[in-house]
């Protein structure tokens, strides 16, 4: 089944449903409504566009409306985060597990950095936090351990990503970590 023909049931469907969603709101003692057309269909349904195969916009139609709207296949590409890596001050918990939760949040972290590139469409450069994984999992103090980013405002965005970030449970109590990532516009 192609795309267009899903497309207009689940756009017919829909405006049924918002048709139902109306009558159902009204007092019952309303008399009958005059929603519906001589053949018992709702009139919405009666007006609304209905695609077929033979009127579905071509696949050109709707690439450029991706472009335009800066979709993936065109326009905005999103900048580049590299992940330089950790170092642990013990085996409280693997690099693995530690990697993993950041790069779970590499979409706060690049949100950081395209509020910089508002300002500076040339920044780049790394940002090396170093952040205290307490006991209970929590982050405790988040340091700058030596950045190159020359946009403050990045840093301290980025140091608050990090105190935002919960870990599992560290075997053997607190452990410190130190941070790297790498800052590109696309």
């Amino acid at each position: 089944m192609t795309r267009a023909p899903i497309v207009s049931v689940l756009f017919v469907a829909l405006a049924l449903g918002v048709v139902a969603c109306s009558r159902s709101s009204r007092p019952a003692d309303d008399g009958p409504l005059a929603l519906t057309t001589a053949a018992g269909l709702p009139s919405a349904a009666t007006s609304a566009r209905v695609t077929t195969p033979e009127t579905a916009p071509s696949a050109t139609a709707l690439s450029g409306l991706l472009t335009a709207t800066g979709s993936p296949g065109g326009g905005h590409v999103p900048p580049h985060v590299h992940d330089d890596g950790a170092t642990l001050s013990g085996a409280g918990l693997p690099s693995e597990v530690v990697r993993r939760i950041v790069r779970q949040n590499f979409g706060r972290f690049r949100l950081c950095y395209e509020n910089g590139l508002r300002t500076d469409p040339t920044l780049a450069g790394s940002i090396r936090m170093r952040f205290v994984i307490e006991s209970d999992g929590a982050v405790g103090t988040v340091s700058d351990a030596g950045s190159l980013m020359s946009d403050a405002g990045v840093v301290a965005c980025v140091q608050r990503v990090f105190g935002g970030l919960a870990f599992p449970e560290p075997a053997g109590g607190s452990m410190a970590v130190t941070y790297a990532l790498s800052f590109a516009p696309s």
